[in-house]
């Protein structure tokens, strides 16, 4: 491994701290019931978990917005929540890690989507969704242009954060990429469904299964993915593309045209949850930061690595990253 390159990784990483964030994208919360199951309901053939705690974290945009913040960066936060107990513990999650709460939107009549697990032996037994994914009306969709253009400007890049739950579901995300761009600040996209949605940004994110419903096809060789980022920059107004690949790793269109893997080595992984969220803020960053998209790849890597084997919707701290970089290093060096 060459030292040049953990150092100038490294420096990217400590000017996390200098960058102003600004983070627009559906809230999520998300609840945890942990617990133990030692015998079957009499009632109906299914376990009965014996609650022990509870766990309540952000999800979806918060959780990008608490990594952001985790790692040292200044963040604003965007969104809808309801009129409901969800949207106020969501809220006090915000302010908890010092955050301006302004940004959190009451949205009557529509709840703050709320997502319960339940879990025993370290494995999630059951999943509750509580949520609303109709389109936003057009007052609301107004209501966040307002709250957008209020904290966008000194800002040194705007991620956008899509759990198709109605937000950018009417231009939204077109209207605050064409706003960014005229202030020169970039935008990065973590699309769900549509990644013609955001198209103009700066980078867009999809995974692999979100690329290829959109860009249909069965292969993922090396041709293959070539074929499928190359497609999607093409698709995307030619910015550039970062493709998650789970376990493999991923790949990058950088603003060159240039092709390229990004490797890891496979580890024991508890939870991929937060994964995205994790990936898509420290790409943010990086770039914000000056890194160039290989290198911003690589540090997301890294991050990802580190989300995966903890349990639940989980946050990385600088050191975690600084610690994880040089196995990361490692296999790009191994595949080169």
């Amino acid at each position: 491994m060459k030292s040049g390159r953990r150092e100038k990784l490294e420096e990217v990483l400590e000017r996390f701290s200098c960058l102003r964030v600004l983070v627009v994208g559906d809230l999520l919360l998300d609840e945890y019931r942990i617990g133990e199951v030692d015998r079957i309901s009499p009632e109906a053939p299914v376990p009965i978990v014996r609650v022990m705690r509870s766990d309540t974290v952000l999800g979806g945009a918060g959780n990008v917005a608490r990594g952001i913040v985790t790692l040292g960066a200044e963040c604003r936060l965007v969104g809808l929540v309801g009129e409901d107990r969800e949207g106020e513990i969501l809220s006090g999650l915000v302010e908890g890690l010092g955050m301006a709460g302004s940004g959190l939107l009451r949205s009557p009549g529509r709840p703050t989507s709320h997502k319960l697990r339940v879990v025993a032996r370290g494995q999630q037994m059951l999943r509750l969704d509580r949520e609303e994914v109709s389109p936003l009306e057009a007052e609301r969709v107004d209501r966040v242009r307002a709250a957008v253009a209020e904290r966008i400007g000194d800002c040194d890049v705007v991620v956008l954060e899509d759990y198709d739950k109605g937000l950018f579901g009417q231009g939204l995300a077109r209207w605050i990429i064409a706003l960014a761009h005229d202030r020169g600040i970039p935008v990065v996209a973590d699309p769900k469904r549509d990644p013609t949605r955001f198209r103009g940004a700066s980078l867009v994110k999809p995974n692999l299964e979100e690329a290829l419903r959109f860009v249909p096809g069965s292969d993922v060789d090396s041709a293959a993915r070539r074929s499928l980022v190359e497609k999607l920059g093409h698709e995307l107004g030619g910015r550039e593309i970062v493709l998650t690949r789970g376990r493999a790793g991923m790949t990058g269109l950088d603003r060159d045209g240039r092709v390229f893997d990004v490797p890891t080595r496979p580890l024991e992984v508890f939870d991929v949850q937060g994964a995205g969220d994790t990936c898509i803020a420290v790409l943010g960053l990086s770039l914000a930061a000056g890194a160039s998209l290989r290198d911003a790849c690589i540090v997301a890597n890294a991050a990802a690595a580190v989300v995966v084997a903890k349990v639940g919707t989980a946050a990385v701290t600088r050191e975690e990253l600084k610690a994880r970089l040089p196995g990361v290093l490692a296999v790009q060096e191994e595949e080169t």
